[in-house]
């Protein structure tokens, strides 16, 4: 009996040592640029190095999802969607090897009919499978058809696949809007995860949240004012001369102002589209910090009214949270950088009381601090001395 337990343990360990050998013969994973941003030629580097794996061990999905994700990050289109195909062919069931097959054609073939197909197959196969949940959402919200994405969006709430930070960061852009503002976003991190409390809460969906990015395109703008005709802008669904559509859009309903307007402090104001040197949008006026979102046009807030967000209605535990992976969400991470510019911001204005300035500042030192933001730390500490 002992021998025959023992033989068991040795062969744990020797099938253990055969996955741990495996495991170092294999590449390094591709950091998705969400975890992790590397320069081009390291992107090749890897490319090479999955290619050499590849042609030793076989094709895998996994390993052929990481030579398309370095090619893809790499700039080679075309290697990218070739290693996506093979992937699928390898596994037809694998949740990684389908939602970046499903990326690929919606980036570069745009094939969005297709990419559906992979990834309804997805959420079949892996219900929580967060890129497929975003990617699916994306692309109904691409072609307009808000029902489908809020359903979607409503899975992502309830499988919890948004983060802490990320989810608090949403509800302090929502909760201190006014009734039936418009809510410019940009990215998936300021773009999804309100829309997300929005569907699975029914939290502040008076707000029209509203992704510069998918404005260009006229379903997506078509179906946003639709669902929200309070706050669309007259004239017809055309770009003004010189411009692109999300830009004429955004500047009317500002001029026209018949809502309230604001911009997410995550919306950076200088990054241009279309056109070979792109195309800034102009405002008539610069807008105003406001909590972690920025007035474009509406009443405002006083100072005080808008540190008290900060101090009174925002949760910030998150932001600060040890138990966070904060290493492996660096997109995050970047995120809080938000509340201490705009707290800080909010502190120089005149409007507030010291004592009101004083808790302000150090709330920022403290996200600053936890977060190593030098500079911003070393700017909170000047004005403390002022």
């Amino acid at each position: 009996m002992l021998r025959h337990v023992q033989r068991i343990l040795v062969t744990c360990v020797l099938l253990v040592l055969a996955v741990a050998f495996q495991a170092m013969c294999q590449p390094q994973a591709v950091p998705k640029i969400t975890e992790r941003v590397l320069d081009k030629a390291s992107y090749a580097k890897l490319a090479k190095e999955w290619k050499e794996y590849i042609e030793k061990k076989g094709e895998t999905a996994d390993a052929l999802v990481n030579l398309g994700m370095a090619y893809d990050y790499a700039g080679q289109r075309d290697a990218a969607l070739f290693a996506g195909r093979r992937a699928v062919m390898a596994d037809g069931d694998d949740p990684e090897a389908l939602a970046f097959m499903a990326k690929m054609l919606t980036v570069y073939e745009d094939d969005e009919d297709m990419a559906l197909t992979l990834l309804k197959h997805c959420m079949e196969v892996a219900p929580d499978h967060e890129d497929g949940l975003v990617m699916l959402a994306t692309i109904y919200l691409r072609r307009g058809d808000l029902e489908e994405s809020d359903r979607v969006l409503r899975t992502i709430f309830e499988q919890r696949t948004i983060s802490q930070p990320l989810q608090d960061y949403a509800y302090n852009m929502l909760v201190g809007l006014p009734e039936g503002a418009v809510l410019i976003t940009n990215g998936d991190n300021d773009t999804f995860p309100p829309l997300a409390l929005q569907a699975g809460m029914e939290f502040r969906k008076d707000v029209a949240v509203i992704n510069r990015s998918l404005l260009n395109l006229k379903a997506y703008a078509k179906a946003v004012f639709e669902r929200y005709p309070s706050v669309a802008p007259g004239g017809a669904l055309e770009p003004e001369e010189g411009q692109v559509l999300s830009n004429t859009l955004i500047r009317r309903m500002v001029e026209e102002h018949k809502v309230p307007v604001y911009i997410a402090a995550t919306v950076n104001l200088d990054q241009a589209f279309g056109g070979p040197e792109g195309i800034k949008l102009t405002l008539p006026s610069e807008p105003v910090v406001e909590g972690v979102n920025r007035r474009a046009c509406g009443r405002g807030l006083t100072g005080a009214e808008s540190a008290r967000l900060f101090l009174g209605e925002y949760r910030l535990d998150s932001a600060t949270d040890w138990n966070f992976a904060w290493d492996l969400a660096p997109s995050v991470s970047g995120l809080m950088e938000n509340y201490v510019a705009c707290m800080t911001k909010t502190a120089q204005r005149d409007d507030i009381r010291p004592e009101t300035r004083r808790d302000l500042l150090g709330k920022a030192l403290e996200i600053a601090t936890f977060h190593k933001m030098t500079g911003a730390e070393q700017k909170i500490r000047s004005l403390e001395r002022q």
